[in-house]
């Protein structure tokens, strides 16, 4: 199907942060999952995740936003980090088009890969990157804690967030998802909170009014298997209670494991993680 010769396609770096969430928030409208949020909100979200808004796309159709695609970039690694358009602009080519454009926009500034996050079970958007181009990769999901508080004595060091990403880079710790890898962690927002068992462990943690929201827990690799991630769950369990601890959608799955042995409940939420090599 050709598209629309009345989609314009402009930078988004005109628009404020509060009007791209308005765009945002509008075309994420009847959404697999609900999906608002407002503009301080995006600002400290997407600046962790390194969004170029010079690089990121707005579409207009009789000049109303209609769609957009959210553009993070590091190095020469972009991300789509949101893609999104509205209900009745869908079935029209756009979804193609605005691949198409991503994709081409890539290759013209010498990009050497794309990657990007889809929600299990959205088969029109897996299709969508599929068709251009993208590979399932790997598959991420989230775990939440046993209610049951552990009775511990361990005492955690705070630590600065940004100690724990230098020492995850200086480590080698490469290949993460986007949103747990290093240059992530010590600019999340929500106020992280990072601690250190003994420096044999490592943890971040978004403390919330509901839960406590586990974003990384690290051992160094000579380290592992000795038990310390464990222990350092049980403190934070202990230090945290009574909010429950979860970890977010974003845990590889050849990490799952460790989680399932220590009898965390999986998330019904999956992501699948997508890539392609330009």
């Amino acid at each position: 199907m050709p598209i629309d010769t009345q989609f314009e396609f402009h930078t988004a770096l005109p628009y404020s942060s509060m009007q791209l969430a308005q765009i945002l928030s509008h075309c994420f409208e009847n959404y697999i999952v609900p999906f608002v949020i407002d503009g301080e909100t995006f600002a400290s979200r997407f600046a962790a995740e390194d969004l170029s808004l010079n690089h990121s796309i707005i579409v207009t159709h009789q000049q109303h936003p209609v769609a957009l695609a959210l553009i993070a970039r590091r190095g020469l690694h972009s991300r789509v980090a949101a893609l999104s358009i509205r209900p009745e602009m869908r079935g029209r080519g756009l979804g193609k088009a605005l691949m198409q454009r991503i994709m081409t926009d890539a290759h013209t500034r010498g990009d050497r890969q794309l990657s990007l996050e889809v929600i299990v079970g959205n088969q029109a958007a897996l299709a969508l990157y599929q068709q251009a181009g993208l590979a399932i990769t790997r598959t991420l999901l989230g775990f939440h804690a046993p209610l049951a508080t552990p009775q511990t004595s361990v005492d955690l060091q705070e630590i600065d967030p940004l100690a724990l990403a230098q020492r995850m880079t200086a480590d080698g710790e490469r290949g993460l998802p986007w949103l747990i890898a290093p240059e992530s962690l010590y600019k999340l927002p929500a106020s992280p909170r990072a601690f250190t068992l003994q420096q044999q462990a490592f943890a971040l943690v978004i403390p919330g009014a509901q839960q406590c929201q586990l974003r990384m827990i690290y051992v160094p690799p000579a380290l592992r298997g000795q038990g310390q991630a464990h222990r350092l769950l049980q403190a934070l369990q202990t230090q945290f209670a009574p909010l429950a601890l979860s970890s977010n959608v974003f845990v590889p799955d050849n990490v799952a494991p460790f989680f399932q042995h220590l009898g965390w409940r999986e998330d019904p939420l999956r992501q699948f993680e997508m890539t392609i090599a330009l």
